[in-house]
This record gives C-alpha cells, sequence and structure tokens, in this order.
C-alpha cells in the first residue's frame, strides 16, 4: 500500500512540480492575456492518487525530472488545450532540452529553423517566416536587437525558460500577429515549485571543432518558498562565452543578362576591339567568388528572476523580470576575385549558366595593346583588368535587452475573475563594421570553372598573389548601425464562470501595446571610394602572410583553391589612407591639381577621411500604438468543448525619417561603383491606421476516452516588420548594376483566413500519434519586390517590402511519441522515440507588374518537407538522446545577390545528449551539436550556381549539475 501511495504521490508531485509550471487550465486567464496551455493531470491510472488528494502523513512530495517528465508535461499541455498547441517542457529546473531554445523548438511538428554561427536564432512556422510568427515572453511582448519584429532566440539562454509553447490556431485572447504561430516563452516561477530552498548550478564548457577552443559555460537558478507557499523569490542567471569559426567559399551571386566578351581565348595575341562582342543570349555569370575564415566570440549574460507573494487568499501579485547582453564579434579574413566585364573564353551549359572563362589580366593585355584602343563614340576603356584581393572585414553585434513586469490576479469571487497586467520592454543594439580591400590587378588571365561535378567550383591561374609588391589601396569603409527598439503594455483580463449549462465561462479584456524602434546609420559612404583603382602601393610592412589551413576538407574540389594570401590590421591601413601625403597622389585618370582639390574635400570632413557621418535618409523611426478588444465564450458538452469569439483591433503607425533627393551620380575614373550627391535633408512624417475583426473558433471531442478531434477557423493578420515601414532609402552599386532599397511606411497587414482539423490518439500519458492538416488563404501578402525605376538618369532595380500577393498555404503534419516502459522488460524498458514529418505546399499569385514575376518565386522559407526524429533512453540514472532533423530545400530570398533568388539546399543535422545521475545531488553531462559535421550549402535557382558553402563544425558541451 505504501508503495503505491509513494508512486501516486511521485505522479502527482510530476503534475505540480516546476517542470510542468501548472497554473490553470486552457480557458482560463493567463497573466497578460495569452492563454496558458497547462491543464490538470491527465486521467489517472490505477496505481495513481486521485488529484488533489493530500499526501500521507510522512510521505515527502517526490518530484520528478528528466526526458519522460519533460514528455508528460508537453503532451498534458497539448491535450487538455482548447485549441491547437505543441509544447517543449524542461526536463529538470534550469535543464532545458538544448543548449539554443529554438534547436529545442524544431523538434515541433511544423517548425523550422534558421541558424546563425551554427545556433538557432529564428523559427519558420508552417512555412512562414520569423516575420510572421509573435514570439512573446511570459505572454508579453519582449523588444528585439534586430531591426524587425523578429524575435532572435539567440540572445536567451535555454537554461532560463521552463517552458516554450507554440499555438497554432487562434484564440481571441492571444496577441495577433502570428499568422504562423504564437509562441510563448515562459520562464520559473517560485510557487509553481516546491516549498523552501531549492537551487541548481551547472559549470561546463563549451568545445568548437573548428575553433579547437573550450569556452566557458555556466549556470545556476535558485529559489526560495515560505512553507505555507504564500511568498516565494527565485533568481537564475547564466554566463556563456563561445569562441567558434565558420569558413564559407562564396559566390556574390549570379548576374542574369547579356554580358560583354572578347573574342579569343587566355592565350591569343593580337586581339583589337574588332574582338569586343556581347553575349548572343542572356547568361548567369558569377559577380565575385570569395573564401572566408570567420572566428567568432559570442559572450552572453541572462539574468531572469521573480517575486510573488499571495496577499489574500484572493489576491496574487508576480513580479518578474529578465535581463540579457548578447555580444557577437566576428573577424574575417577573406581572399576573394570580383569579376566585371569583359570576359574570355566563356562556356555555358542548357541552362545557359557560365560554366567556365578568364578574366584579362596585365600579360593578355600587353599581347593584345589594341584592346585598349579608344572606341568610337566611346570614353571609357572597354577592357579592364582582374582584381585579385585580400580584404578583412569586422562586425560586431553588441545587444542588451530587458523585460520587467507586474502581474495582479484577484479572485473577485467564485465565478469572476480578473487578471491586471503592466510591463515595459527595451533592446538596444550596436552594429560597427568595417570592411577594407588592399588588392592587385592581377598579372594572369584568373580562370573560373563551374566544375558541376565538384561542390565548389575552381578558382586558378591567379598569378603572384603572395608578392606584396603588388598591393594597391582599394575600397574602405566604416559603418555604425544602431537600433532601439522600446515599448510598454497594459493588459486587463476577465473570465466569468457559469453555474450550468453548456455554457462553460466568458473570457474578455482588453489591452494597450505601444512601440517605437529607432535605427541610425553613420559611416563613411562619401569617401569609400577614395582609393578605387589599385592606383596607389601598399607597404609591405602593413601586410602579414596569411593561409587558411583545413579549409572545407569535407567538400570536392576545396584542395585546388588558394589558401596563400595576406592579412593585416585595419586600423593601419585607415591610418595610411588618411596620410595627406597619400592623398594628394595623383590616381584615377586626375592630374595633381584635381587630387589636391580632391583631397582637400575629403580631409575637411567631419571626422577626417574614414569618419563615421550621419546618414540622415537611412534613419528608421516608426511608433507603433495598438488597442485591442476582446470576448470568448467556452463551452462544453459531455464529450466535447469548444470556443468561439473575436478580436477587435486598432493600429496607428508613425513613420519618421529625412529625405534627400539625389543631385548627380557619378563614377571615378577607372572604376564603375556610383557616387551620388545629395540634396540636404529634410524631415519627414507619415501617418497611417487601420483596424481589424479577427474572428475564432474552435472545437475539440472525444471520439474515445483517448481518441480526440479538433477543428478550427479563424482570421490573423501579420503587421508589416518595423524595418519594413520606415521613410528611409538608400542608394549604391555599379554602372552595370544600380540598385536602391528603403521602406514603405503605407504598407497594410498581411491577412489571412485559417482552417484547421488534428486528429490525436493518446496511447499513454506519454505516448500518442497525430496527424492534422492547415489551409491558410492570404491577401494583401508582404514581400520584398523588386521594381525598375529612373533617378538622375540611371536605371535603378528598388528592392523593398510591398503589399499586393495573394496565395494559400496547405499542409499535413504528423507526429508521435513512443515509450517502451510497458512493453519491453528490465532495461530495455527506458528506451523511447519521438518523430515527426511535415509537408506543406503554396500557391502564389501576384499581380501583374509586382517585379517579382521574372523570379517566379514562392514563399520565403518555406520548406515543402521537414522532419526530425529522436531515440532515447532514460533509467537507472542515466539518460542519453539522439536526435535528427530535417528540412527540405526552400527560398531564402527572391531577391538577393544580384536581384537573383537566393535558396538553401537540404539539411539536416544530428544532435546528441548523454548525462547520468552520479548521485542524488550531482549530475554530470556531454552535448553534441551537428555531430556530422553537416555543411549549409545556399544556391540560386539550381544547386550548380553556388552562392555559399558553409562548414560551421560540431560543437561539444560538457560539465557537471548539482542540485541542493
Amino acid at each position: 500500500m505504501r508503495a503505491r501511495l509513494l508512486a501516486g504521490a511521485a505522479l502527482f508531485a510530476c503534475a505540480a512540480s516546476p517542470v510542468m509550471a501548472q497554473s490553470s487550465n486552457a480557458n482560463s486567464v493567463a497573466p497578460t492575456g495569452t492563454p496558458q496551455a497547462d491543464t490538470p493531470a491527465e486521467p489517472q491510472g490505477p496505481s495513481e492518487t486521485p488529484p488533489g488528494a493530500a499526501p500521507q502523513d510522512g510521505v515527502e512530495d517526490i518530484v520528478v525530472t528528466g526526458i519522460r517528465s519533460s514528455l508528460r508535461s508537453s503532451l498534458a499541455t497539448k491535450r487538455n488545450a482548447e485549441n491547437i498547441v505543441d509544447s517543449i517542457t524542461a526536463e529538470d529546473t534550469g535543464k532545458f532540452p538544448d543548449t539554443n531554445i529554438a534547436d529545442s523548438l524544431q523538434r515541433i511538428t511544423g517548425v523550422a529553423i534558421d541558424r546563425s554561427g551554427g545556433e538557432g536564432q529564428f523559427i519558420t512556422v508552417r512555412g512562414l517566416g520569423p516575420e510572421f510568427n509573435t514570439v512573446l515572453v511570459n505572454g508579453r511582448i519582449m523588444a528585439t536587437d534586430n531591426p524587425g519584429r523578429e524575435f532572435s532566440f539567440d540572445v536567451l539562454s535555454s537554461n532560463l525558460i521552463q517552458r516554450v509553447d507554440v499555438y497554432k490556431t487562434s484564440l481571441p485572447q492571444l496577441q495577433e500577429g502570428g499568422i504562423g504561430a504564437t509562441v510563448n516563452v515562459v520562464t520559473a516561477r517560485p510557487l509553481d515549485g516546491r516549498a523552501g530552498f531549492h537551487a541548481t548550478l551547472a559549470a561546463g564548457g563549451i568545445y568548437d571543432s573548428l575553433a579547437d577552443k573550450v569556452s566557458p559555460d555556466f549556470s545556476g537558478i535558485v529559489s526560495w518558498t515560505n512553507p505555507d507557499k504564500t511568498f516565494g523569490a527565485l533568481l537564475s542567471a547564466s554566463y556563456t562565452n563561445r569562441k567558434s569559426q565558420l569558413d564559407s567559399a562564396r559566390i556574390g551571386g549570379w548576374i542574369l543578362g547579356s554580358q560583354g566578351l572578347i573574342d579569343g581565348t587566355a592565350s591569343s595575341t593580337g586581339l583589337t576591339t574588332d574582338a569586343l562582342v556581347d553575349s548572343p543570349n542572356d547568361i548567369h555569370i558569377p559577380r565575385e567568388y570569395n573564401f572566408d575564415r570567420e572566428e567568432d566570440t559570442r559572450e552572453r549574460i541572462n539574468v531572469a528572476g521573480s517575486i510573488q507573494g499571495q496577499l489574500t487568499d484572493r489576491l496574487l501579485l508576480t513580479v518578474d523580470g529578465i535581463y540579457s547582453q548578447f555580444n557577437v564579434s566576428q573577424y574575417t579574413r577573406r581572399y576573394g576575385d570580383f569579376f566585371t566585364e569583359r570576359f574570355v573564353g566563356v562556356e555555358t551549359d542548357a541552362n545557359n549558366t557560365v560554366t567556365g572563362f578568364n578574366r584579362p589580366g596585365s600579360n593578355f593585355l600587353a599581347a593584345n595593346p589594341g584592346l585598349l584602343e579608344p572606341v568610337p563614340g566611346v570614353s571609357d576603356t572597354r577592357v579592364t583588368r582582374q582584381q585579385n584581393d585580400n580584404i578583412v572585414w569586422t562586425s560586431q553585434r553588441e545587444t542588451e535587452s530587458y523585460q520587467v513586469g507586474a502581474n495582479l490576479a484577484w479572485d473577485v469571487s467564485d465565478q469572476l475573475k480578473l487578471k491586471l497586467d503592466a510591463s515595459t520592454t527595451k533592446a538596444t543594439q550596436r552594429n560597427p563594421y568595417k570592411f577594407v580591400v588592399v588588392g592587385s590587378l592581377a598579372q594572369t588571365s584568373v580562370r573560373f570553372d563551374l566544375n558541376p561535378e565538384n561542390d565548389l567550383p575552381g578558382l586558378t591561374n591567379l598569378g603572384p598573389i603572395t608578392d606584396a609588391s603588388l598591393l594597391r589601396a582599394h575600397f574602405a569603409q566604416n559603418d555604425l548601425t544602431r537600433v532601439s527598439d522600446k515599448g510598454s503594455e497594459f493588459h486587463a483580463d476577465g473570465e466569468w464562470t457559469a453555474d450550468r449549462g453548456i455554457l462553460q465561462s466568458l473570457m474578455f479584456g482588453a489591452s494597450y501595446n505601444q512601440r517605437r524602434k529607432v535605427r541610425t546609420r553613420s559611416d563613411n559612404s562619401d569617401t569609400v571610394c577614395t582609393y578605387c583603382g589599385y592606383d596607389i602601393p601598399i607597404p609591405s610592412n602593413l601586410v602579414q602572410a596569411y593561409s587558411l589551413g583545413n579549409f572545407l576538407p569535407g567538400a570536392s574540389g576545396s584542395d585546388a583553391l588558394p589558401k596563400d594570401f595576406f592579412t593585416f590590421n585595419q586600423e593601419d591601413i585607415f591610418a595610411f589612407l588618411s596620410d595627406p601625403a597619400n592623398l594628394v597622389r595623383p590616381r584615377q585618370g586626375r592630374t595633381a591639381e584635381e587630387q589636391a582639390a580632391e583631397a582637400a574635400r575629403v580631409e575637411a570632413l567631419a571626422g577626417g577621411p574614414y569618419g563615421r557621418r550621419d546618414r540622415p535618409n537611412a534613419r528608421l523611426d516608426v511608433e507603433e500604438k495598438v488597442v485591442a478588444a476582446y470576448l470568448n465564450a467556452n463551452f462544453k458538452g459531455d464529450e466535447w468543448s469548444g470556443n468561439i469569439g473575436g478580436r477587435f483591433v486598432s493600429t496607428r503607425l508613425r513613420s519618421a525619417g529625412f529625405g534627400q533627393q539625389i543631385v548627380r551620380i557619378f563614377v571615378n575614373p577607372g572604376d564603375d561603383n556610383l557616387n551620388f550627391v545629395y540634396t540636404d535633408p529634410q524631415a519627414i512624417s507619415v501617418r497611417n491606421s487601420y483596424t481589424d475583426f479577427l474572428p475564432s473558433a474552435n472545437i475539440k471531442y472525444a471520439i474515445t476516452p483517448k481518441m480526440l478531434a479538433r477543428a478550427a477557423v479563424s482570421k490573423t493578420v501579420t503587421r508589416p516588420t518595423l524595418t519594413s515601414l520606415g521613410v528611409d532609402n538608400s542608394y549604391g552599386g555599379r554602372l552595370t548594376n544600380a540598385t536602391s532599397s528603403g521602406g514603405n511606411p503605407a504598407l497594410r497587414p498581411f491577412k489571412s483566413t485559417n482552417y484547421d482539423v488534428s486528429l490525436e490518439y493518446y496511447i499513454t500519458d506519454v505516448s500518442y500519434v497525430s496527424v492534422s492538416g492547415f489551409y491558410k488563404a492570404f491577401t494583401d501578402f508582404l514581400e520584398s519586390q523588386t521594381l525598375p525605376v529612373t533617378i538622375a538618369g540611371f536605371d535603378f532595380l528598388d528592392t523593398r517590402t510591398r503589399n499586393g500577393q495573394s496565395g494559400s498555404i496547405a499542409g499535413v503534419e504528423v507526429g508521435g511519441q513512443y515509450t517502451f516502459d510497458r512493453l519491453l522488460p528490465g532495461a530495455l524498458g527506458g528506451f523511447g522515440v519521438a518523430g515527426n514529418y511535415t509537408y506543406v505546399s503554396s500557391n502564389v499569385e501576384r499581380a501583374e507588374g509586382s517585379g517579382t514575376n521574372a523570379n517566379n518565386c514562392g514563399y520565403n522559407g518555406l520548406s515543402p518537407h521537414s522532419a526530425n526524429g529522436s531515440l532515447f533512453y532514460e533509467k537507472y540514472g542515466l539518460q542519453a538522446r539522439a536526435s535528427y532533423n530535417w528540412r527540405s530545400s526552400f527560398l531564402r530570398q527572391c531577391f538577393g545577390a544580384a536581384s537573383r533568388p537566393e535558396n538553401r539546399a537540404a539539411y539536416g543535422q544530428l544532435d546528441m545528449s548523454v548525462s547520468y545521475d552520479v548521485t542524488p545531488v550531482f549530475q554530470v553531462y556531454a552535448q553534441g551539436v551537428n555531430l556530422t559535421n553537416q555543411y549549409v550549402h545556399d544556391y540560386s535557382v539550381i544547386e550548380d550556381r553556388l552562392l555559399m558553402l558553409q562548414n560551421t563544425g560540431s560543437r561539444y558541451l560538457f560539465g557537471v549539475r548539482a542540485r541542493f
């Protein structure tokens, strides 16, 4: 009898423990109007103590933790929710399943992720990218450091998180904005745990295989509640300082169009301007070919805390906050060749993709001096020499973000509950960026070969690229971008419970949300090309030899790539270029007098030649105010339950900045970079407003005690990402590829009508299978479109977000998990499996003249197929899990590099983790990420047109965890 009581107490404690974070059922009012998906425990088995039963005398609460506890809690969330929800729950306090929140979310059916530096940063849900998913922290919007609305999951350590819920269908009390999904990240609360003092501490290291360095990784969480659990406090913190490396081969876009050719071969002699011809049709030719080694440092400091007080039997006050400081420092050394017309010996395939060519070097032009003779009616030189570039670029992402909130829950009576919530949040980003090119004009005619049989194209016949005497000054950029995001929210929510009948309750509420995003930029865009043209020698003592050792060893063709080149200190080059003696040296076809005048102009600029100067026309300042009200009625019958209601939303927008008109566009002699002269900045302010009514209905029917059927219909909106709403404009490019971009404050919200059905079979409280289908019909879809425009006599390709597209997405999701403890005896009963598969199809209807038809694109971020599977084991203090995540190829950008599509190839990654309880207090653990060392492969339209092949390496985490 005592054993049965202990087992029942253990299961009941699991239902009330911190890992389940139970607070109320799915129809109750959440702290800020977001429903809590947690519900009372599942139906009891024959050995379970009934929920609510008091523990027997002398029997202490037993807290069940681990993989099965996490799966049980997540499954309870899914089963008892009144809409379609999936969830990930911590295995123990301070122990989320993966080191990155996004990495865990990709294990949810229908969720895929985008990675940065090998870590998950953004999520895609049901084929809709990060800008179409609302992410909340404790039911509230948290400011983001990036310029848009997209939530960067990498700013938060998974050690702070207790649960993440993914709401795939809508409820009126859910904050609007998530056409893909609404995601709620939940941190720990002291009164959800056990009474007394408890702590979990972890110390370990992170080893990155490419960097070959070990980095520190620390975390801890402490909580205390009084014996009566009327007051509690909790504090958690984590620190990581990860060193990593990324190796990449990159082609900077494939130019589509007629190209200037030289009718001959690399060994031709005596050619004249008669050999200058154009390709007979449009061809795809690479813009540039680069080889990068990026060394990163990612330092993350997170702190979260919560204080709860049960002021009276009916009044609960919760105050909580979370703080993040996340700094990423990137240092990249690059060797690259930039390809411009004209090309020698061009070869193409059946897709009009260029498979090989040479670019003229000094020796070729010496053998063909007639190519340099003036062409009647044309003033510029028709043939230029190939450039071999040594590049150093550095970038920092320095972020701070916080959220602080207070919530008062008042049980006015047995039938009426009210909650008031107020919060404030802010995020900042500082992004200094420097890009310096020291290059040489090629002596030989550089050869490019696509080599479709290899993973990487070849780049050969480079000549003496390690001869420092050939190095010349070229391009130098010094930028600083700042982003500030600040917001505040106020919510009032209520729930009235009925005494009898099928009407169970009425939920109602109102909210006000104010948010302001500001982005500014300062740079030296007026002097980046002060030395363009490779005229001025760089002293050899300012550069150092550099070699790419062990570069992309798993890629065929990598052994024939250039490995040895030069690196340098950027500040040394800036100082050399800023020297007045060098500024006055004649170059770019100017006379000494002309150059002296140009040098005087450059020296007189604020901050000097390479100082950062404010760019008013790049300023983005968007303020958004949203008022919402909702009503939701919950119903319940013998075998069914459901809800129906609506949300009314009013949005007001102000977008401010500065406008500058282009007065003149010019190029320097011997160079094709565009330079711009602007009018003085003029202040601009644009206002916009709109209202939306968003109805929704959900129904759940119990076919049998273990089988549930669901259906839902709703209307949802996603407002334009804040980056897209600015009045900013920017211009750049070259004579052959002039580009412009900017904001569009007149954008309307993207709207969707959604239909969902699902069938779920619950085998046990841990095992289940489910299948669901969804259909979303879109109007006013928001996407980046590129249109031709003429400015100051030049033809530009203008890329910015626009409305106008309609279409649909439909899909099927299949998921399940199963534990073998009831099927297999002894140690074998510790095994379990979990997995899911998602198929998504899409239809796009674009208006004529949208500018996107030429690229024939679908939806950004949509992988038709995605799947993941896990095998896990848990018994005798040992926990182990192996997970494989895969998604098929998808479109990253319709108009990416060179205004052509950017695609990402199918990608699969194997991760593993293992831990062992040495004692009831101490646990050792180890995890491996990307164990098979998969490369990331980007391409343009067809896989032969490589854009990037990147090696992020494998990552290993190890350490010890203690629980007190």
